[in-house]
């Protein structure tokens, strides 16, 4: 009992510290303090982790490798069962072969053991240490699951990464899937790499699949919402093509992109794309955060 006070007190300590210092801090040793608390409190929610997942607590990464959402282990279960909700919605079918692009640590991939009998799910990201996780955790027990890191280059997620976005194809043949899965993935590209890789999803998926993607949609009602500074994401700062980031030092940190031109891409590419959800983000009292579109390729 005595070591968990001492883990508590040390986790407080260092909130209190970043708290104090966090503007001042260069970012190799912002990460390596946030990485401390994250540490900290894997030790000291142990317990928790088990009551929260139950058997499954085994395919559940310690908060210090939840760098795809909350570090949080209530709330990693909910985005993942919130998620499957909305797939199920876009058609997701337990006979899919599934192609999560941005898959992370498995915070979407949890519910689907048990869903998809017969199909299969790859999941792709640029992240090594989050792919290796999951390679060795969740692959051996559902071996209908495989996860492979992509080498794209990514200013905030995988600098030293050898391909740029642009040039990157998805390493599988054409229509090979039912289904695709990106989650907050379009939200750190720039427009023309988005087009690109809208292109390659229109190469993978199949006549017939579907597929749910997330955004930050840039319409009337966003852009007055982040004028009157009631969004959460200040995306005031010019990209491209009408685009804008939050970040003037790094935009891929949150880039919101305009609605129509969202649109034009998938049809452009043989894909009828709606936004079935506008999120949370700039201001609205919904249950997501982020708007999602689906897309069908008929």
């Amino acid at each position: 009992m005595r070591s968990v006070h001492v883990v508590e007190s040390f986790v407080m300590y260092i909130r209190s510290l970043l708290r104090s210092v966090k503007r001042s801090l260069p970012p190799p040793a912002l990460r390596f303090c946030e990485r401390a608390v994250a540490v900290s409190q894997s030790l000291r929610d142990r317990r928790l982790k088990q009551e929260v997942f139950g058997e499954k607590a085994q395919f559940v990464p310690p908060l210090y490798l939840m760098e795809d959402g909350a570090r949080d282990y209530k709330e990693f279960k909910q985005n993942g069962l919130d998620a499957f909700r909305r797939f199920r919605s876009a058609g997701l079918q337990p006979t899919d072969r599934v192609l999560d692009i941005g898959s992370g640590v498995g915070r979407k991939t949890l519910p689907l053991f048990e869903y998809m009998t017969t199909g299969s799910y790859e999941g792709l990201d640029p992240i090594r240490k989050q792919v290796r996780w999951c390679t060795e955790r969740i692959t051996p027990h559902y071996s209908n699951f495989r996860f492979q890191r992509i080498d794209v280059w990514s200013k905030l997620y995988n600098p030293t990464g050898k391909v740029k976005p642009s040039d990157y194809k998805f390493p599988f043949p054409d229509a090979e899937f039912d289904f695709i899965i990106m989650g907050s993935v379009f939200t750190h590209m720039f427009p023309h790499d988005v087009n690109h890789y809208v292109a390659e999803i229109s190469r993978v998926l199949k006549q017939g699949g579907h597929g749910w993607i997330t955004f930050l949609l840039l319409n009337q009602e966003s852009l007055a919402s982040i004028s009157g500074a009631r969004s959460s994401q200040n995306l005031v700062h010019e990209v491209e093509e009408g685009s804008r980031a939050d970040n003037p030092n790094r935009f891929e940190t949150s880039i919101g992109h305009r609605e129509e031109l969202v649109l034009e891409m998938f049809t452009k590419n043989n894909i009828d794309a709606k936004v079935v959800e506008y999120g949370s983000w700039c201001g609205r009292q919904c249950d997501y955060y982020q708007d999602i579109v689906e897309i069908a390729k008929e």
